[in-house]
């Protein structure tokens, strides 16, 4: 039943823009996890929903971060222009002016993008916002 949900998400984020919220943290035994939740909306409401836990094999930096989403919208053929807004925690590894997650985005995404959504965004979402 679980492959059936993710099957239909990722269709669904195949053909519709929607926002990515990412964040990296590391566990015990010094393991690091990356979550990315996506919000898209369909039938007039906003949804919500967990796209992967994945652990992170070599380090935490933006490069890595960006191939392993990059690895999975590419298996699942989701664009990445569909991506209209990202939310992080504000950590270097997320929005580095060069080398961060962000950053490797923003290079990585045609021009056709910005043209189109010349508002794309990014939120860092800290803690003492809540």
């Amino acid at each position: 039943m679980s492959s059936d949900i993710e099957s239909f998400l990722c269709n669904y984020l195949q053909t519709t823009h929607f926002s990515i919220q990412l964040d990296e943290s590391t566990l015990l035994g010094n393991e690091a996890l990356l979550v990315a939740y996506v919000q898209f909306i369909t039938d007039e409401e906003i949804h919500e929903e967990l796209l992967f836990a994945k652990t992170l094999e070599s380090d935490t930096k933006g490069e890595s971060i960006f191939k392993l989403l990059g690895d999975l919208f590419q298996k699942k053929s989701i664009p990445f222009t569909n991506i209209i807004s990202v939310a992080t925690d504000g950590a270097p590894a997320m929005v580095g002016r060069y080398r961060g997650f962000i950053s490797h985005h923003k290079q990585n995404i045609s021009r056709r993008v910005f043209s189109q959504f010349p508002n794309l965004s990014h939120t860092a979402c800290l803690d003492e916002d809540i």
